[in-house]
Formats: structure tokens, sequence, C-alpha cells
């Protein structure tokens, strides 16, 4: 008998709790007043400027004899570039870099000595230019130089967008445009009436290669490396309802 009765005292309880809890969250409901929404854009472009970097270099015992020779090859760069179409101010090239190069060697005895083996002259070449394809094919295919006796190494071209800003403006709108849509849509099923923006934040843009399994970073991610792109990017908006 006395389990039955804590039973009994026990059921108007619950029901009691039950309807606390039904009433709270009705008041919560109720007093909803505004909707986040994220929309976003995403759009596929290609760059229109490379930048390609190269290094040649001599070495010779004798310092004028090196820079004779550095400067020689400079001229024959110089015209390689003219004749395959590459305007000359584009090309930039660097301040000379000189270095003494030294072997070790051991004596008869074992003991360890330096012994000067030349002059080591440098140069860097950068080019900048809107004559993507043609630098394209320089970087790829330098045969020609080194068959000229150059000492020439290419690094690989990075690519960048000269419209980059403007991109970016219509992305930001387009965004903004799909985030308004969202929320129209979640306030109509919904049956509120969507009222006015009250605050607006923009996502970092991201540029990845097109078509890769690039991941995106929070700080944003931008793709040098390649010429066919992609970039997103997001804008959360908050709105009265």
């Amino acid at each position: 008998m006395k389990n039955y009765k804590s039973i009994f005292i026990l059921s108007p309880t619950l029901i009691i709790i039950t309807l606390i809890i039904s009433f709270a969250f009705e008041g919560t409901i109720g007093h909803v007043s505004s909707i986040n929404v994220t929309g976003s854009a995403k759009r596929d472009f290609t760059a229109d400027i490379i930048v390609w970097q190269s290094n040649f270099s001599t070495k010779n015992m004798v310092l004028s004899d090196a820079y004779k020779k550095l400067d020689m090859d400079r001229q024959l760069i110089a015209e390689y570039l003219i004749q395959n179409n590459i305007p000359t101010e584009d090309a930039i090239f660097s301040s000379i870099s000189i270095s003494k190069q030294y072997d070790y060697k051991r004596d008869d005895d074992g003991i360890r000595y330096e012994e000067f083996s030349g002059y080591l002259l440098s140069q860097n070449l950068k080019i900048e230019s809107n004559s993507v394809l043609e630098i394209e094919d320089l970087s790829r295919d330098i045969t020609t130089l080194i068959d000229s006796g150059i000492e020439i190494q290419s690094q690989s071209p990075y690519y960048f967008y000269s419209k980059l800003s403007d991109l970016k403006i219509d992305m930001i709108a387009e965004a903004t445009h799909d985030a308004r849509e969202r929320a129209e849509k979640i306030s109509d099923n919904a049956n509120a009436t969507l009222g006015k923006l009250t605050y607006a934040q923009m996502g970092v843009f991201q540029i990845i290669a097109k078509n890769s399994t690039e991941n995106y970073s929070w700080g944003g991610t931008h793709n040098k490396t390649s010429k066919h792109k992609t970039a997103t990017v997001t804008m959360r908006l908050n709105y009265d309802i």
C-alpha cells in the first residue's frame, strides 16, 4: 500500500513539471525575433598574369673572365626573350651575386684544408607578364639556352589575376543575394515576415586550384601555382523577423 501511495503522489508532480517545461518551450519559440543565414558564391577564373624566375651562373678562376661570361649569357638570354616575343620591359635582371668557392681536401698527413676553386657569379631573372602562354612554354623548355652553354635553372611559374578586386566585389554581392534568398524562404515557410538586416559578416576568400583537393584555411587560401583557379566566399546575415 505504501508503494502505491508513492506512485499516486508522484504522478501529479510529473504532470506539473511537464506543463512547466511545455510552457517554457512555447515561450521560447514565441520570442524568436531574428534569423541567421549564410550565403555563398563560387567562381572559376583563369589567371592573366604569370611570374617566372630563373637563375643563371658561371664559375671561373679569374673574376674578370667570370664577369665577361655572365655578361655574355645575359645578352644571349635577352635575345632569346625577344625571339620568343617577350617584351624586354617584362624582364628584370637582378644585381650580380659573387662568392668565392673552395674545395675541401686533405694533405698527405690527413690534415684537412681549403683550396680556392674559383669565383661563382650568379644572377636572377624575373619575368612578370600578361603573355601567359609564351612564358609557360619558356619556363618548360630552356634547352636552347642550355645548349648555348648557359647554366640556367628554371623555377615553376606563379599565376595571378589582374581583376581580382573586381571579382571579389561581385562575389560578395552574389553571396549576399544568396543569403537574402535563403532568409526569405525560411521566413515564408515559417509564416513570418522578414525584417531589417541587423548584422552582416563576410567570410574569408578561398582561392584554390580548379578541380583540386586543396584544403581551405581559417586565414584564407590563395593558390599561386595553378593557372585555372576557383574562388569561394561566404556572407553571414542576421535579420529581424
